[in-house]
């Protein structure tokens, strides 16, 4: 079993983890209380999370969905909270060089590399919570390597 850090009311939890795969699209997240005994099942359906068995406190069930998030969605480079509700930011490498970002699956930015001038280029609609240095941020993680190049 794996451990999962989970931040919750100013402190760090950590609950042991199985993951059993459900069929295409569905995975079962079984998250145990330190006595190995309790447990509550995260359930991942086509991209949304819910508590699928168990009974947690509000925010520490958004804190565990927060924590499965950050660990298992492997296209999400941040995720934050703006006016009190959650915002995952996805990000889709295409080809030529080009990233494609959505703030909770809509449109919001896109990056493009330029080879011959060795920049990166980006549009954002202003109409979303991402701002200039978000973008930034999300063009220093490209260079770095965290965030994967789609070769063509």
């Amino acid at each position: 079993m794996n451990l999962l850090e989970i931040h919750c009311r100013g402190r760090v939890m950590f609950a042991q983890i199985v993951v059993h795969g459900r069929g295409p699209g569905m995975r079962d997240f079984y998250l145990y209380h330190k006595n190995s005994i309790i447990y509550y099942i995260f359930r991942k359906d086509r991209g949304s999370w819910l508590l699928a068995y168990g009974e947690l406190a509000d925010d520490i069930k958004e804190a565990c969905i927060d924590a499965l998030i950050l660990r298992y969605d492997h296209d999400v480079p941040q995720m934050f909270y703006h006016q009190g509700k959650r915002y995952v930011v996805r990000v889709r490498p295409k080809k030529y060089n080009i990233w494609h970002f959505f703030v909770n699956d809509v449109y919001a930015a896109s990056v493009q590399y330029d080879r011959f001038s060795k920049r990166f280029e980006y549009h954002y609609d202003e109409q979303t919570v991402l701002t200039e240095e978000h973008i930034q941020k999300y063009i220093d993680m490209i260079q770095q390597g965290k965030i994967r190049w789609r070769r063509r």
